[in-house]
């Protein structure tokens, strides 16, 4: 197999705990030697660590006077300066296991999803301690629709979002023309959290980006089915196990082998309208929202003040409902 000119880049913040810190890290990195000859890892870092290998280097960014969340960030000069010298540029966080049969996967699908201007998807997986069921998770809802390309068919993710992202060199040098490359963009939550980390790790496939729906270039994010499975070779692991054993949310707690909706319907990809209409509720919900447990606390001291009674907060709820 041909040995491709590979440069992988991953941001890793390191606490006091440094044993444990790069008990992940190695596992990783081993992972990626073993794909490519010619590949080289990047590790971008907030401390000086000594050389490790002539194919591992890790480099400096000092946060004393910065945001330490833009580590994420950081990479990107560095992978810039690289987009002529390697034929593939991979991101990805310092806790994902990228092996070599993802990446025969990601080599066979890609060309054919990209001339149909579809992105090829990758799945974080994590195993759950007690049942070692494995989870998908970011998948936060189960998959409802497929995609048809010619005899092939692929299932939408509902989140293409897997902390980790992989392009050609052409798909790459796109990307760099764009400005979801640089930090000049805003990534909201409906709370108004701005996503920093995760804007850096979402590349140029993201959706529902502030409400944009997506980033003006793939119509969705597949992955191809087989026997009406998900190909397993896009499953990442997700070393650190944490949303399926500690659910946030909704994330961490959908197993794989029930991820997929009984009954598939066709995906139709949306027009530029939608996305615009999308984007415009979007903004005036972000704008009229307010913060419902804040109101409930409100609503609650001023009944203990009135009346001295206290109440849970599923009985405010209820009471708020009567006034309407």
């Amino acid at each position: 197999m041909r040995n491709y000119k590979i440069s992988v880049h991953i941001p890793f913040y390191i606490d006091n705990n440094i044993k444990k810190n790069f008990f992940f890290l190695k596992k990783v990195c081993k992972s990626y030697l073993k794909i490519s000859k010619n590949l080289e890892i990047f590790i971008h870092t907030n401390k000086v660590v000594k050389k490790v290998s002539k194919r591992i280097k890790f480099i400096y960014h000092n946060f004393e006077k910065d945001d330490p969340y833009k580590l994420t960030w950081n990479c990107r000069k560095l992978m810039f300066s690289q987009k002529d010298r390697y034929e593939i540029f991979i991101y990805g966080e310092d806790d994902i296991i990228f092996s070599k049969k993802n990446f025969n996967y990601w080599l066979k699908y890609k060309d054919f999803c990209i001339r149909n201007n579809y992105n090829l998807g990758f799945l974080r997986t994590e195993i759950k301690r007690k049942s070692n069921l494995i989870f998908s998770t970011d998948q936060v809802s189960k998959i409802k629709y497929y995609v048809d390309l010619y005899k092939i068919r692929f299932a939408k993710l509902e989140n293409s979002y897997s902390a980790f992202w992989i392009y050609d060199k052409k798909e790459f040098k796109k990307f760099t023309n764009t400005k979801y490359w640089r930090f000049d963009y805003i990534w909201k939550t409906i709370s108004g959290v701005r996503l920093t980390r995760e804007m850096a790790a979402v590349g140029w496939h993201g959706e529902n980006m502030s409400g944009e729906g997506n980033m003006n270039r793939y119509k969705a994010t597949i992955i191809p089915l087989n026997n009406c499975k998900l190909n397993k070779n896009s499953f990442l692991k997700h070393l650190s196990n944490k949303y399926a054993n500690n659910p946030a949310g909704l994330f961490g707690t959908i197993p794989i082998n029930n991820i997929l909706s009984k009954k598939l319907i066709e995906f139709t990809p949306k027009n530029p309208l939608y996305h615009l209409i999308l984007r415009l509720k979007f903004f005036i919900y972000y704008i009229f929202r307010f913060n419902l447990k804040n109101f409930i606390k409100f609503f609650k001291l001023k009944i203990i003040l009135l009346s001295g009674v206290y109440f849970t907060s599923k009985q405010i709820i209820k009471k708020i409902l009567v006034c309407f």
